[in-house]
């Protein structure tokens, strides 16, 4: 039976070209392609999730500005790589005499009261995740050290710090104004008496700068907090949730922010110093891979040489109150997963020592 093939009206038929090459690759094609750029979106105007960038493939994302690929940053995460980098067994972890922590015993998920004021009119306490306990205590803190948080709003581990009365200096820093006075109205709930007056004593310093460009500082203890994707919140509320599409890019470029974060942490640490690197994400690029990546640049750009401690051995204690990944899942450092009967985290942490 003969098959009639019907023209549409206004179409024509396109015969293939005479250089038409099958064995094109689709990347080949897409240099001779034109761009359409009436389909092109300003992430930043929306006001829904539902945006096209969320079904385009991901070979490339046209925008406003460049930036890196997570997919880049699993390149230089190369687990077979040697980065020749030394890493020691700790079996051992200080808690500080002065430090009180409390918790409810495992499989107990009642919530505690809110703080409230006592007679000096501060708050009795400070309620935030266990998890963000275990980077301070890896700090290793000693008694008349001087301590940064580089990125410290909004105050909590910089609480932390204070409480155990080891350090000398506490510098509190942050990027930006605004941060910089959540963590002062911290400091002021729940310490006494802290005012001007008390920061002219020099025994907490509040700081404005970008951690990736202070110079000319030294410090015994470095934690590098760093903002990042934070799961726990990103899971349970839409508001500032870094996964919209309207923070698409900066997003893909937490890793290259994280990386100089910590390498610049690392510069300004005292030799014999230690630096703890923190996020509150299971992304192992932000995590491991954002190490591996510092480890990395610091074998080709300096003269600093670094030391991994791995204290998984000393970790053991806290497994009665903390759920920890195995080990053998990471290449450096340490992660609490949250799971529901010991509902803390996620909260990752590096320790490092600078030698020389």
């Amino acid at each position: 039976m003969d098959k009639k093939i019907e023209k549409h009206s206004n179409e024509e038929c396109t015969q293939p070209s005479e250089h038409f090459n099958a064995n094109n690759s689709l990347e080949s094609s897409l240099k001779d392609a034109k761009i359409d750029f009436n389909r092109m979106i300003d992430a930043t105007s929306t006001s829904t999730s539902e945006v096209l960038q969320e079904f385009i493939p991901t070979t490339e994302i046209k925008g406003m500005e460049d930036f890196i690929p997570e997919s880049n940053y699993y390149a230089y995460y190369d687990q077979s790589s040697n980065s020749n980098v030394k890493i020691e067994r700790e079996f051992d972890i200080d808690f500080p005499e002065n430090l009180n922590v409390y918790s409810y015993e495992i499989g107990n998920n009642s919530s505690f009261e809110s703080p409230k004021k006592g007679s000096t009119g501060v708050f009795n306490y400070y309620l935030m995740d266990g998890g963000s306990l275990l980077p301070v205590l890896a700090l290793d803190l000693r008694p008349n050290t001087t301590f940064l948080d580089i990125c410290a709003a909004p105050g909590g581990k910089s609480m932390l710090a204070l409480q155990t009365l080891y350090p000398n200096i506490i510098t509190s820093n942050d990027c930006s104004k605004s941060r910089v006075d959540r963590i002062y109205n911290v400091y002021k709930q729940f310490i006494f008496d802290f005012d001007e007056k008390f920061l002219k004593t020099g025994k907490v310093v509040l700081s404005q700068r970008d951690g990736r460009f202070i110079k000319n500082d030294t410090y015994d203890r470095i934690l590098v907090d760093v903002p990042c994707t934070t799961d726990r919140h990103s899971l349970k509320e839409n508001d500032n949730n870094i996964f919209k599409p309207s923070r698409i890019k900066e997003r893909l470029k937490l890793p290259e922010l994280q990386s100089e974060l910590l390498f610049n942490a690392l510069k300004l640490v005292n030799k014999g110093g230690i630096v703890v690197y923190s996020t509150c994400t299971l992304s192992p690029i932000q995590n491991d891979g954002v190490v591996h990546i510092v480890l990395k640049r610091i074998c080709e750009e300096s003269n600093m040489k670094i030391i991994i401690k791995d204290i998984s051995p000393a970790l053991l204690q806290a497994r009665s109150l903390f759920k920890l990944a195995s080990p053998k899942l990471m290449r450096y450092g340490h992660l609490v997963l949250p799971c529901s009967t010991q509902n803390f985290g996620p909260t990752y942490f590096c320790k490092l020592q600078r030698i020389e």
